[in-house]
């Protein structure tokens, strides 16, 4: 089984600002507001309730924390929004170690048959028309948001994600 959860701040995010102002002087003048995630992608053993692992990773403080952040997860392969058409740049570190924290969620948390974590930082682009096209994602992914020879990045469909918490409605858009 493979559940993602994105951990938004609900907080001003300085690095995302910090992002739009680069992007901005590095020619991209249509660019009016950068989002982030961090994203933790679990691969399970086990099928268990989405419900169920969300709760277990919103007590994690390592990852989430109620007073400055949202979670909203999708479980199984992402499946994108056809009809939305939003992009989103998933960077990685190439050498990202995740033992510590599987063994902590996996032991301390109770999420069961973890077999793997992958972290990542999503990236969505707005312009001034909407969502930015995938080109431009990957034309930022190329001059900022990745760094070639330590992380990898795929631009891909915004998945269609289920808040986590007290609301099963899904996220915004």
């Amino acid at each position: 089984m493979i559940f993602e959860a994105a951990v938004d701040l609900t907080i001003t995010d300085n690095t995302a600002y910090t992002v739009l102002v680069a992007l901005q002087q590095l020619g991209y003048g249509a660019l009016q507001r950068v989002e982030r995630s961090d994203v933790y992608q679990l691969i399970l053993a086990e099928d268990q309730p989405p419900a169920e692992i969300a709760r277990a990773l919103m007590r994690a403080e390592v990852i989430f924390n109620p007073n400055k952040h949202r979670m909203s997860y999708v479980a199984g392969s992402p499946a994108a929004d056809r009809d939305a058409r939003e992009w989103e740049a998933v960077v990685a570190d190439r050498d990202d170690e995740t033992t510590r924290l599987r063994r902590l969620l996996g032991e301390r948390f109770g999420v069961r048959g973890l077999d793997r974590i992958e972290r990542s930082t999503a990236w969505r682009l707005y312009q001034n028309d909407g969502p930015a096209p995938k080109d431009r994602l990957e034309w930022a992914c190329h001059v900022l948001l990745c760094n070639a020879f330590s992380q990898s990045a795929v631009v891909r469909e915004r998945p269609r994600r289920t808040a986590a918490g007290e609301s099963a409605a899904v996220v915004e858009r």
